[in-house]
């Protein structure tokens, strides 16, 4: 045992015999508290609490093995529980495992020999231009503007809540994200440092803002969008309240909140923008995020494209490529 101690120290590998759940409580405090937002946090602690340390937490960091982890990820599996969640709970094990690495308390982590449940992505859903016209035009006074601004921007509900009239440039025609609001955490910061954008508005847009602006009697520091105290809309109330109610109204199927952003990336889709472009318009931190969600929509917008290949090509008065750019040109 002394020879065993002694191997590992020289390995760099600590010899204390730490439990899962010693460590995790430890790597929760230590690390996560000083990286993370707090939303993120609480999410780490549940996930600690109520699904890893159960399964893990009497065994010893090196007792984690890919077969005890597979176990666990088989349990969750019997337990019901959708492949989204069980990924996301390998991926907090494996920021864990990651950190015991680099603390020296396992020489590797285990978590990257598993392989992740299979998730098959939700069908998104947008609203067509005939059914976003009808829409808005059953919604009322007080929420059309909401309503329009999420399609004609694809802004997140949390980073629409939060904006304030000092967030709009109404001469440049751009809204600017800042925040988001979340109605536990409050205002926070956007989801990434790619979520703090600016958002180009249309001219149709830009109309239905001043207007609201000039019925609500809008100053800088209001929230462009508010309850009837001036605070931030209820979320979950918007919905039931206001955003369910109205595509009855209007005869439409009930789709989320969010599928309000899809539509936008469909309709920017359609008017041939390119994805670098609606990339940072929604804020995302890769392009491969954009194309990884959207991608399937690109076929529709690229139809004739190899009918305008020919024409390029073989039609003498097809002039519009561009002059190649040659070193002696520099």
């Amino acid at each position: 045992m002394l020879a065993q101690r002694e191997s590992e120290s020289i390995a760099g590998v600590k010899s204390e015999s730490v439990t899962f759940s010693e460590f995790a409580e430890r790597w929760l405090t230590e690390y996560a508290a000083a990286h993370v937002k707090p939303r993120t946090l609480d999410d780490y602690k549940l996930a600690v609490s109520f699904h890893l340390s159960p399964f893990f937490g009497k065994l010893t960091l090196r007792d984690l093995s890919p077969e005890r982890i597979d176990a666990f990820k088989a349990q969750k599996l019997r337990e019901g529980k959708p492949p989204a969640t069980i990924n996301k709970l390998l991926t907090i094990l494996g920021s864990i495992l990651k950190r015991a690495v680099v603390w020296r308390y396992v020489r590797e982590n285990p978590v990257q020999y598993v392989e992740r449940v299979k998730q098959v992505r939700p069908e998104m859903d947008y609203l067509t231009p005939d059914e976003i016209r009808r829409l808005l035009e059953a919604s009322d006074d007080e929420y059309r503007p909401l309503f329009a601004t999420a399609i004609l921007t694809g802004a997140r509900q949390g980073e629409i809540l939060a904006l304030k009239w000092s967030d709009y440039d109404p001469v440049r025609r751009v809204l600017f994200i800042r925040r988001a609001f979340h109605p536990v955490y409050g205002f926070t910061e956007p989801k990434s440092a790619a979520g703090r954008r600016a958002i180009n508005v249309s001219p149709e847009l830009a109309a239905i803002l001043e207007d609201h602006r000039v019925r609500t009697c809008g100053e800088v520091d209001d929230l462009i969008f508010a309850n009837g105290a001036g605070n931030p809309i209820d979320g979950t109330n918007l919905l039931r309240q206001r955003f369910h109610p109205t595509l009855a109204r209007a005869g439409l199927r009930r789709i989320r909140f969010h599928d309000l952003r899809h539509t936008n990336v469909a309709l920017r889709i359609a008017v041939g923008e390119n994805m670098k472009s609606i990339q940072a318009q929604l804020g995302h931190a890769s392009i491969t995020t954009t194309l990884d969600r959207y991608g399937h929509l690109l076929p529709q917008a690229s139809e004739g494209s190899a009918e305008r290949l020919d024409a390029l090509i073989f039609d003498s008065n097809v002039v519009t490529f561009p002059a190649v750019k040659t070193a002696s040109q520099d």
